[in-house]
């Protein structure tokens, strides 16, 4: 009962404030009002784009040998929402001269390993 009465007795002491009427703040949140409404969403728009275009750009830049399949690949990924997006940057940035090593000859040894290779005798 007494934190009741000191509650009331404090809320009837307090003054009363006001809201702020016109002045920096109205400007300030109608600014803000338009920048959110209309440049934000355009702006994201452009940065979907661009984010879903980088793959494409790699791919460009390293010369790669299925550079209109990942330009497929990336249309399609704006279309699903960005779904194939990382499908298509793995692909644009995969390096294909990794894996042209070439086969060993079997008729030469190496002789840098310091292996001597031995005759491979059958059994009859």
């Amino acid at each position: 009962m007494q934190k009741l009465f000191a509650t009331i007795c404090l809320l009837l002491l307090c003054h009363v404030s006001h809201a702020a009427t016109g002045g920096a703040e109205d400007t300030i949140a109608d600014i803000a009002s338009w920048l959110i409404i209309f440049i934000l969403p355009i702006a994201g728009i452009f940065l979907f784009w661009k984010v879903h275009i980088y793959p494409e750009k790699i791919a460009e830049k390293k010369n790669h040998p299925q550079l209109s399949a990942i330009k497929s690949m990336c249309l399609l990924s704006l279309i699903f929402g960005g779904l194939l997006w990382p499908v298509a940057l793995i692909w644009a940035n995969y390096d294909y001269k990794k894996d042209k090593v070439p086969a060993p000859d079997l008729g030469e040894s190496d002789s840098s390993s310091g292996e001597e290779s031995l005759p491979i005798e059958e059994k009859k």
